[in-house]
């Protein structure tokens, strides 16, 4: 999910507990949102971003001894440090879950295993949660705001609603898969629920299929070349293209173009683009002998 989903997502749990357990409404919406601070990352470079990023900071193994900590620390700056330890747990797990049923992968046991997960459930940027929280957040930011107790069943009627949704499309995820038991990756849309785009490699093209589970029919978005090939042994020199080719099984070279002895190379990730977005893009330009000269790495 999206930093600002999952902030709201945290004040909308925190909302009951804040009049007459502050701590523990703290606790949750910082938990809420500090997995997505490897965003800092940025600051380094943008591999390391990559390599960060829905790691460390998302892994329950890390979650838990950090949240005692900070209890700790809270405890001993005169706060309830239990609760405040509590409710930071449950956001940073909450935070963790949510990303899992995502499209990008959780390393969720690190240090154990560097392995990352996903469910393909939710897109990372979802229509119908987004306009969920809009609502649930109108019905209880006012209130928060005028310092008045919120009722905890405005709360209990969001979560089970979002629970509730989640569900749906993790069925319909499994459905997808037995419509189409050949694709390696299943991206939901951001805007249809029961919509999945299916990338599929055939021969030299990568064809993009749009997914109806509820009528099983496919339909065509399109298709791109795939022109690896010629360029594949220089490009798995850059750190870039093979962090990407880890995250996506069809991470391609789709695009080229030559003007007078520089050639221009276009790597894109062919899963679906809900957004036309560029993340994961990779512009590499190659001298006359294929030597890099210049990259572009888009995340």
């Amino acid at each position: 999910m999206d930093v600002v989903t999952h902030a709201g997502i945290g004040v909308i749990a925190a909302a009951p507990f804040m009049a007459d357990r502050p701590e523990l409404g703290l606790g949750i919406v910082a938990g809420s949102v500090l997995p997505d601070l490897d965003a800092l990352c940025r600051l380094v470079d943008k591999r390391s971003f990559l390599r960060a990023h829905q790691t460390w900071s998302h892994a329950l193994a890390i979650q838990l001894p950090f949240s005692i900590a900070a209890g700790f620390c809270a405890h001993l700056a005169g706060w309830n440090g239990l609760a405040f330890a509590a409710g930071l747990f449950a956001g940073l797990a909450g935070h963790t879950l949510l990303d899992l049923t995502n499209t990008f992968g959780v390393a969720l046991f690190k240090p154990l295993t560097n392995r990352r997960f996903c469910l393909e459930w939710v897109f990372f940027i979802d229509a119908i949660m987004l306009l969920a929280t809009a609502i649930a957040l109108s019905f209880v930011v006012p209130g928060l705001l005028r310092g008045e107790p919120i009722q905890s069943w405005r709360s209990a009627a969001y979560f089970s609603f979002i629970a509730a949704y989640v569900i749906v499309k993790g069925a319909l995820r499994r459905q997808a898969a037995k419509l189409l038991p050949e694709a390696q990756s299943l991206v939901p849309s951001a805007l249809v629920p029961w919509q999945f785009f299916h990338a599929q490699h055939r021969q030299d093209v990568v064809v993009v299929q749009r997914l109806n589970v509820l009528t099983g029919t496919t339909a065509p978005v399109g298709q791109v070349p795939v022109l690896d090939a010629p360029f594949l042994e220089v490009l798995q020199g850059l750190p870039e293209f093979r962090l990407m080719r880890e995250v996506s099984p069809e991470y391609h070279v789709v695009s080229t173009t030559t003007e007078g002895n520089s050639t221009h190379l276009l790597c894109r990730d062919m899963r679906a683009r809900n957004f036309g977005t560029r993340f994961g893009d990779l512009e590499v330009w190659l001298n006359a002998d294929h030597k890099v000269t210049r990259s572009v790495f888009h995340v």
